[in-house]
């Protein structure tokens, strides 16, 4: 029976759910921006859920790759805006549900013609890819097996920037982002040079995701799992997403 209580302890111990949790984000506006109130509404989401549950978050804003690799490391306790990958699973808890879905599409000049029917289509133009980004299993394996032209940068502008100046021919983005970098980051002169294509090549089910290397990572995760459900419960989630679709 003393064995049985001490168990119980320890195992309430580690089962307890976190009273902050310190989380990596990288911008990706309109989602994600770290000079918007609330820091966009992706941001509100998760930030919302865990305070639904009594747990606060210290969100530290980092570069995009920074944010993933620093939690797959376990630099950061979580992080979010993530798709699955095979290299992330290892590493990483999952949130029970999406958080959001993001509709990849290409970004191309306007004016060129740049038609596909499947992926493997591509590999007769230069296609940019931001550096930590995961652009589906389909796209990687052609990548991997040396199908595509890729050529990286560090971020989303930059690859728009190659696109404006010709070094690449397409480029794989979010099609919310993709409008809002060019309505919003661009020069009207550079932004008419830039069309964003309406098909998209894939559908993302994004992610809260927690450090498997952290002590307590699935008290972590079932702190934000909870508390997202709440959100849905309270209708409050209702509201948050509308600033999604907006």
């Amino acid at each position: 029976m003393g064995l049985l209580a001490a168990w119980m302890v320890a195992f309430t111990a580690v089962a307890a759910p976190p009273d902050t949790v310190r989380i990596g984000i990288g911008e990706y506006p309109p989602f994600k921006v770290e000079s918007e109130a609330g820091g966009g509404p992706l941001t509100e989401i998760v930030v919302e859920a865990f305070k639904a549950g009594g747990v606060r978050t210290i969100l530290e804003w980092v570069p995009n790759n920074r944010a993933i690799a620093g939690v797959m490391s376990g630099h950061y306790e979580g992080s979010f805006g993530w798709a699955r990958s095979a290299e992330r699973e290892e590493a990483l808890l999952f949130s029970s549900r999406p958080i959001h879905t993001y509709r990849m599409v290409f970004v191309q000049r306007s004016g060129e013609l740049r038609d596909w029917a499947t992926l493997s289509d591509l590999g007769r133009w230069r296609v940019g890819v931001t550096r930590g980004n995961f652009y589906s299993q389909p796209f990687a394996d052609l990548q991997a097996q040396g199908m595509l032209a890729v050529d990286e940068a560090a971020d989303d502008l930059g690859n728009l920037s190659k696109l404006q100046h010709k070094r690449i021919d397409l480029f794989p983005l979010e099609e919310s982002v993709a409008r809002y970098l060019i309505a919003t980051k661009l020069e009207v002169v550079e932004g008419v040079q830039l069309a964003v294509q309406n098909k998209a090549f894939w559908m993302v089910p994004i992610h809260f995701v927690v450090s498997k290397k952290v002590a307590n990572a699935q008290a972590i995760m079932d702190a934000f799992d909870a508390g997202y459900r709440e959100l849905q419960r309270s209708k409050r989630l209702d509201v948050l997403e509308r600033k999604l679709r907006r």
